[in-house]
């Protein structure tokens, strides 16, 4: 897999009014198909604390394609003992509300499929290769 980073947004936390980053980009396949869009979000200097989230829209992409074909999935990636990334309910993050999904996924949905696979080689692929996300990746070494 291979990412295509597209633009970087900083926002203000809600919780804490912190300056807040989100790297968005997509996820192509080793054939050049899309695979997801993604949403990164963290508060810089505070993914000790806060964690990041990991959205992203998964399905089918290109000529024919349609919201009906693409699904919103969300992580949750936290440091710690028991820290590492977890699916967690889409409903409720902002993807679920982007007019490119047709469905918003709940952990029960995801877990234990074969899209969970897909969804943690996904990830996998955006904490390998997108440098925008140093902070994140550094902060579980």
């Amino acid at each position: 897999m291979e990412i295509e980073p597209q633009d970087l947004s900083h926002y203000s936390c809600e919780c804490c009014g912190d300056d807040s980053h989100i790297a968005r980009g997509f996820v192509h396949d080793e054939d050049g198909s899309t695979a997801a869009a993604y949403f990164v979000h963290w508060t810089l200097g505070k993914v000790d604390t806060h964690g990041a989230m990991f959205d992203l829209i998964v399905g089918r992409w290109g000529e024919g394609a349609s919201a009906a074909d693409r699904s919103a999935v969300s992580l949750a990636f936290r440091i710690g003992p028991q820290g590492g990334f977890m699916i967690v309910d889409a409903e409720g993050r902002s993807v679920a509300e982007s007019e490119l999904v047709g469905h918003v996924l709940s952990r029960e949905d995801v877990v234990n499929t074969p899209l969970a696979k897909r969804v943690f080689d996904i990830v996998d692929a955006i904490w390998l290769q997108d440098s925008r996300i140093a902070e994140i990746v550094e902060s579980a070494a």
